[in-house]
């Protein structure tokens, strides 16, 4: 086997090059690669190329030396409608002495979301062997072609009034858009046996603000000095293929926790209060964790029969410990997802594959104080592989389309006798404004104050539902 270690040191170099900007993995949802996007993603046993990364990178072996490059895309058509708050429940103006900014103060109205953002990126991987039979090395990168990077957190309880004022998918759109760095190597260790291990490479960043206001009435008027550093951290792949006859492959991965995260640490001196040991300065700390992906552990099966070649998935995944973008545990159950992809070796060197998954949601029932947005989805995919020659060179084009459809979700809030005051540790929908609150008139108990007020964009319900269209496209030359 040949091997090309120029273009793999043009790759390692692209990928030190890189900002370390990223979140959850657009691979997750969308493939890597259109072959295994085109299977359902179903390739767990099936791996045979650089996607070997991110599905089990001891697949890694059975690839020949390539260069992969392409594109990756998803458009969507998605919604969230937002059922009518009856009369009563906004937060009233009670003048300053009001818990809470009344409902009327709010910067953007409650309405629905109807879209979430596009994908559009460009994805390079390789393989090669370094001029060792028994081994592979493989690097991956995925980039948006639109941005660098983005960031975007969002508070799942009625907190979200003061900044957007709806609700927003928490598992789609803005969790897709980051680079992907993926390195990995794999070793035949038996005729039968492989085992391979990767890293994706994400990063943790840390500002550090010092500001100083001369006039605690004149905010606009400040200085700020920031400190920011990104520090690497790497989520570790593992997994084996066992190959025990010719036309069958059992595949095993784990794959580890990984996300964004982001902290913020502000120490702010007003002029004024420097003879106060308690608000000088004043800090705050705030630690951000953009969309977190689970563990995941895979079992796959793949077999061939002629002209045909079967492929099946089950996955676990961990969401029992996720932590949404302000870090909070979400409360979200552990899910099983299944694959299943079909691929039909046609005369001309064509390849046809058809694919299907079931991807439960993690999201439970949202009655109480939280409003995350989730559906349950079926995916549908269809592609192909041909070859062509470019440059006098035999490359293969591969494309798929791939449909997910969200099963409509219906969500009301649970109804009460009587609700907590929103604070720390509430899980139940809960009352803004506490019937204890004394109208600033008269001293006493306020009328507007009785019954539950809440501002929370996810009150009284909503539904979701929607589709997401993806597309993928890539060149693989072999060397």
């Amino acid at each position: 086997m040949k091997t090309n270690p120029p273009l793999l040191a043009f790759v390692f170099v692209l990928l030190a090059a890189l900002p370390a900007v990223a979140r959850a993995n657009p691979f997750e949802l969308y493939g890597a690669s259109a072959r295994a996007g085109g299977l359902g993603q179903a390739m767990t046993a099936k791996v045979s190329d650089w996607s070997s990364l991110w599905y089990n990178p001891g697949g890694l072996t059975q690839s020949q030396p390539h260069l992969d490059m392409g594109t990756l895309m998803s458009f969507d058509d998605v919604r969230v409608r937002l059922k009518e708050r009856p009369a009563g429940y906004d937060v009233p103006n009670l003048g300053s002495a009001s818990p809470a900014i009344p409902s009327s103060y709010r910067l953007n109205a409650r309405g629905d979301s109807t879209d979430v953002s596009n994908l559009y990126d460009f994805v390079i991987g390789a393989t090669g062997s370094f001029g060792f039979d028994n081994l592979r090395v493989g690097v991956a990168v995925a980039l948006p072609m639109t941005r660098l990077g983005q960031q975007v957190s969002h508070y799942a309880d009625e907190r979200e009034q003061y900044v957007s004022n709806r609700l927003n998918f928490e598992l789609y759109g803005d969790r897709s858009q980051h680079q992907v760095i993926l390195v990995g190597a794999a070793y035949q260790v038996q005729r039968w046996l492989s085992l391979g291990v990767a890293l994706s490479v994400m990063p943790e960043g840390t500002a550090n603000s010092t500001v100083y206001l001369d006039d605690a009435a004149r905010q606009q008027d400040v200085r700020i000095s920031v400190q920011n550093q990104q520090i690497g951290r790497a989520a570790p792949i593992v997994g084996a293929v066992a190959k025990p006859l010719d036309n069958l492959r059992f595949g095993l991965s784990w794959r580890s926790a990984n996300y964004f995260a982001l902290n913020l640490k502000n120490a702010i001196q007003i002029r004024g209060f420097q003879g106060d040991a308690k608000s000088f300065p004043v800090q705050q700390e705030v630690t951000l964790r953009l969309n977190s992906s689970p563990d995941q552990l895979a079992a796959g099966v793949s077999g061939e029969l002629g002209a045909w070649s079967l492929s099946a998935d089950t996955v676990l995944s961990r969401w029992s410990d996720y932590l949404d973008s302000q870090n909070q545990k979400a409360g979200f159950h552990n899910t099983i997802s299944l694959r299943a992809g079909a691929e039909y070796q046609a005369a001309n060197e064509r390849q046809l594959r058809l694919g299907l998954q079931w991807e439960p949601s993690p999201v439970p029932a949202q009655t109480g104080r939280t409003s995350y947005v989730d559906n349950d989805r079926v995916v549908m995919t269809a592609g192909m592989s041909h070859g062509l020659e470019v440059f006098h060179r035999q490359v293969t084009l591969s494309w798929y389309l791939g449909l997910h459809h969200l099963l409509a979700r219906d969500t009301n809030k649970a109804a009460a006798a009587s609700y907590p005051t929103c604070a720390p540790g509430v899980t139940g929908l809960c009352d803004e404004v506490p019937d204890t609150t004394k109208d600033p008139a008269t001293g006493l108990a306020s009328a507007a104050a009785a019954g539950l007020q809440t501002g929370s964009p996810g009150f009284p319900g909503w539904t979701s539902s929607g589709n997401l269209l993806a597309f993928g496209m890539n060149l693989q030359w072999g060397f």
